[in-house]
């Protein structure tokens, strides 16, 4: 009898393991809202504006959509404009990237959160088929300041020189 009750003891106590594993992993974050702003990222959404070096306008814009589940992705610098999506896909656990701008060019790519910076790496497609890859990482410097360094990728290397460094500032 008292053997019995061991194993019961023992199976109890393994229930009681897996269903709290089971919570744990349920409660891990299951959409992007949650992933930014479990990891601290969520100074991203709203808008940020700058002037490149070439002297344009430049504005980024981020906004939670579909409860959370997608980001919206909006810039414009200069005449040039894009919108793009970011969502997770729990099953890969991945954030995915795609998008499009007003010459045709589409976008696709994966963000990863590598301590504090949100790393885009970003493909581009030209209307003609031609390829250009870029890395891109965001960085908050304060709370009203967004840095941003996009490299180009050729070969699978990123270039020692950034194609450009920005900072943001908040739009209020």
């Amino acid at each position: 009898m008292k053997e019995h009750c061991f194993y019961d003891l023992k199976l109890a106590s393994v229930c009681l393991v897996l269903s709290m594993a089971t919570t744990l992993v349920a409660a891990e974050p299951n959409n992007i809202a949650d992933i930014l702003k479990t990891n601290g990222f969520d100074w991203l959404i709203g808008q940020w504006d700058t002037i490149t070096d070439s002297n344009e306008k430049a504005h980024a814009e981020f906004n939670f959509i579909l409860d959370g589940f997608a980001l919206s992705t909006k810039a414009k610098v200069g005449r040039s404009e894009y919108e793009g999506l970011a969502y997770f896909v729990p099953h890969k656990n991945t954030i995915i990237n795609t998008g499009v701008d007003n010459d045709g060019r589409t976008f696709g790519g994966t963000w990863e959160i590598q301590g504090d910076k949100l790393v885009l790496k970003l493909q581009q497609t030209n209307p003609d088929g031609a390829i250009n890859n870029f890395i891109r990482f965001l960085s908050n410097v304060d709370a009203d300041t967004m840095k941003s360094i996009t490299y180009r990728v050729i070969d699978g290397r990123r270039s020692d020189e950034p194609l450009n460094i920005l900072e943001f500032k908040r739009r209020k």
